[in-house]
């Protein structure tokens, strides 16, 4: 589960943390619950990073707690007392490296309590809140030790735990896989493959590639093999706010040599029909104007204004269509052939969204027999899916939405990094990652990791590129099989987002019938 920010936060809410949460380093924090002696609550994972002026350290706990912190100095350190809690992880497999935390360390005092001690290489300035249980996260205290001369900031709880770089939104990809259910689409030659089956692929292919890209969250219109009525398609997209809409497609044709890849945008003729309709309908209608930035219903305004903001945002539509379509083909050019090498524009019903750029992809023709087997390959689908993936990534670095992590990588002149992603012997860093991870999905060592790319400690950048020693004179270039045990508290779901692989995918990878997991059980771990 990603945690998101809300677009704004009250000056209300902060005078209230700000009373709440006061900064000075011996204040006493409680928490809504306190455990008795008899049923002690536990520590059941604690987590450390770095960021540019503060160390972030988080205790995962099965209940909220009473709790203080302070500061003590000669030798430098932080006390956490916690009542009625015991610790149930291993403090020494912590990494301190590149934080002014040199060791921690636990006891029992007063029988039931439990004090953690932070011994520090220098004097930190600590602030600390209690997060309620979340989804998948648990009750967590969390403890900020800013760096000397820094003033603790009055904590966002709509922030917690995302560093600096992913304070932004996402930009949300709606991703539609052509028919479905009864209605197969095209088939192939041998009335083999259908475009249902083929669709939803590259649709799945496209969803797990951009779940690995930070600052993009995708979402399926359909995710198995069912019907959505075409109305109904663009509806989704913009319930889920989408910055763009994808509807994936293959085409067929009369003979068996037509081939190749088409990219289709709505036409202007077609869009100003789709206006006129609108405004005539706008009573029996729940039509919005504004996607992720804002709604505006057309009921309550007069039809002139009404056609008038229609034309604006249908226009803006059609002309982003068109331009993102023309990214997108020329990142397809390398893998496939294109029958149109510029967008297309047509009466396409899924693509008259007015707020939302809406484009149709023919990803080739099942009437060919040679590309129909070319598209049915989960090989030849992936490639597809990359191609999109960076048209729509390249789309969006150009032209960047207000408040999202890739405006914030574009004025910080980071570049986009799956152009580069597919190279031989090569990792880009995504949000979850940590060094030793990667090192244990590519089979190298944390050391030799950190040598390849001049690391001195184990912190890595989110979007950095690594390089892996050794892959690249591998025959297979995928990732080697990982294996996760499972402790206590997780789920099938968060240990998929912790390996930003899809839910079915590891359920298939273990013959799960369900999500049902058992303590100490062993998860293979599928290649993203």
């Amino acid at each position: 589960m990603k945690l998101t920010a809300k677009p704004h936060s009250t000056v209300m809410q902060r005078l209230v943390m700000a009373l709440l949460l006061p900064v000075c380093a011996g204040a006493l924090f409680s928490g809504a619950k306190s455990a008795s002696a008899a049923e002690q609550a536990e520590v059941q994972e604690v987590r450390l990073w770095r960021a540019p002026d503060y160390t972030r350290v988080v205790f995962d706990l099965d209940r909220q707690v009473k709790y203080s912190v302070f500061a003590l100095e000669n030798p430098h350190r932080v006390v956490i007392d916690l009542t009625g809690v015991e610790m149930q992880t291993d403090l020494s497999r912590l990494d301190f490296k590149d934080s002014p935390v040199t060791g921690m360390r636990s006891g029992k005092r007063a029988d039931a309590d439990l004090r953690i001690v932070l011994d520090l290489a220098n004097g930190v300035n600590p602030s600390s809140f209690m997060l309620a249980a979340n989804g998948e996260l648990k009750d967590r205290l969390v403890v900020d030790l800013y760096d000397a001369g820094v003033v603790p900031a009055v904590p966002d709880l709509e922030m917690e735990e995302r560093p600096e770089e992913t304070r932004q939104r996402d930009i949300i990809v709606a991703i539609d896989a052509g028919h479905g259910g009864e209605d197969p689409g095209a088939l192939s030659h041998d009335k083999r493959i259908r475009e249902k089956d083929v669709a939803l692929a590259i649709a799945r292919a496209i969803f797990n590639r951009l779940e690995t890209v930070p600052g993009y969250q995708p979402v399926l219109v359909r995710d198995g093999d069912y019907s959505v009525r075409l109305q109904r398609r663009p509806q989704i997209a913009r319930q889920n706010r989408a910055d763009i809409f994808l509807s994936i497609h293959a085409d067929s044709f009369s003979t068996t040599r037509a081939e190749g890849v088409t990219v289709y945008a709505l036409s202007e003729r077609i869009a100003e029909d789709e206006n006129v309709r609108r405004v005539a309908e706008k009573e029996n209608s729940a039509d919005l104007l504004g996607g992720v930035a804002g709604d505006t219903s057309l009921r309550d305004i007069e039809d002139d204004l009404a056609r008038t903001l229609l034309d604006l945002s249908m226009a803006w539509s059609v002309e982003q269509s068109v331009t993102a379509g023309s990214y997108i083909l020329n990142s397809l050019s390398s893998v496939a052939t294109l029958r149109r090498d510029k967008t297309q524009q047509g009466n396409l019903w899924v693509l008259r969204s007015p707020d939302i750029p809406s484009l149709l992809i023919e990803t080739g023709y099942l009437s060919n027999p040679d590309e129909a087997k070319q598209l049915n390959t989960a090989a030849y689908q992936r490639r597809l899916a990359d191609g999109i993936v960076q048209g729509v990534m390249r789309y969006f670095y150009d032209r960047p939405p207000e408040d999202t992590l890739v405006a914030w990588q574009k004025a910080n002149n980071i570049a986009p990094t799956l152009a580069r992603s597919n190279l031989p012997g090569s990792h880009v860093v995504v949000r979850g990652d940590s060094l030793s991870m990667i090192a244990q999905r590519y089979g190298v060592t944390t050391n030799d990791l950190r040598e390849a790319n001049n690391l001195r400690g184990d912190v890595v950048q989110l979007g950095r590129e690594l390089s892996i020693p050794g892959a690249g004179s591998r025959t297979v270039q995928e990732p080697l099989a990982v294996e996760h045990k499972t402790v206590r508290g997780e789920t099938l779901s968060g240990i998929a987002a912790r390996y930003r692989v899809s839910l079915a995918s590891l359920r298939n990878a273990n013959n799960l019938r369900n999500d049902v997991i058992h303590v100490g059980q062993v998860l293979k771990i599928p290649a993203p």
